[in-house]
């Protein structure tokens, strides 16, 4: 586990070396071991699970207020389409795990909280890990501008558990769309195959709301923005034991998000 880091921006109120504390208690209250085993039900149905409330409110404002000044100086519009998730879109502005680990001790410090991989255990039903890919630790996007998506993909590690910093309201898109059990043949990727062959779910979230997703068989996206909507997140990648043993490839994330600086370095 890696240490907590110092502070390089101002961070209000809430200090980096407080942040697993504040998880801890919140957590602890807001989601106790009945509502735990609830969310582990839904998610063995659906995959992917909505965490209404899942960042305390001090914390929440403190976060936010780090990603906002991130994105402001750091943030990079990408409009691609990627052939190994069948052309779908991304239409985003992005900031990098490596810009993140120099300036975002919150976001740094919240991913490598423990209380953070005990809570999604519980709700996955398994260990799980932080990623063995730097980066894939955190990454912060933004959808701003009408069309804005990030369109249906899977991704290569197993879960993925999202914060909410920003959200429209659903009339204006940003939701979130989710197809279980489907599978990501990168030589020949099938998106409209996976949408006629399964049910698609969509879940609408608010600021400080999290979610946590099975992304490697959960065809997934974000809903594209209408009008003047901004929703801003954190994703964040965790991984199951086996995928600690699996060769990975990290195409589309490197292609958003810049991977990490020395390529020789995987974390």
């Amino acid at each position: 586990m890696e240490a907590p880091i110092l502070p390089s921006v101002a961070t209000a109120e809430v200090q980096p070396s407080s942040v697993a504390e504040l998880m801890a208690t919140h957590l602890a209250e807001k989601f106790p071991a009945a509502s735990r085993a609830e969310l582990a039900a839904r998610f063995a149905d659906e995959h992917i699970v909505t965490l209404p409330g899942f960042c305390p409110p001090p914390l929440l404002a403190a976060v936010r207020d780090e990603a906002v000044d991130i994105m402001a100086r750091h943030g990079t519009y990408h409009d691609l389409t990627f052939e190994i998730t069948d052309n779908t879109p991304r239409r985003m502005r992005t900031v990098g795990q490596p810009v993140i680990r120099d300036e975002g001790p919150l976001v740094h410090n919240f991913y490598f909280a423990p209380v953070l991989l005990d809570f999604v255990a519980d709700v996955v039903g398994e260990p799980v890990h932080t990623c063995p890919y730097a980066g894939e630790h955190y990454v912060i996007s933004r959808l701003d501008a009408n069309g804005d998506t990030h369109g249906w993909h899977w991704d290569d590690y197993t879960y993925g558990i999202i914060l909410v910093l920003e959200a429209p309201h659903y009339t204006e898109g940003g939701f979130v769309q989710a197809v279980p059990n489907t599978h990501w043949d990168k030589g020949n990727p099938d998106v409209y195959g996976a949408l006629l062959s399964s049910q698609v779910r969509s879940y609408a979230l608010e600021p400080g709301d999290a979610y946590v997703v099975k992304t490697n068989t959960t065809m997934h996206r974000v809903h594209p923005i209408r009008g003047e909507g901004r929703r801003t997140i954190v994703n964040m990648t965790l991984a199951s034991t086996a995928d600690l043993d699996r060769p990975m490839t990290h195409e589309t994330n490197d292609a958003l998000f810049g991977g990490v600086r020395d390529p020789r370095i995987g974390s």
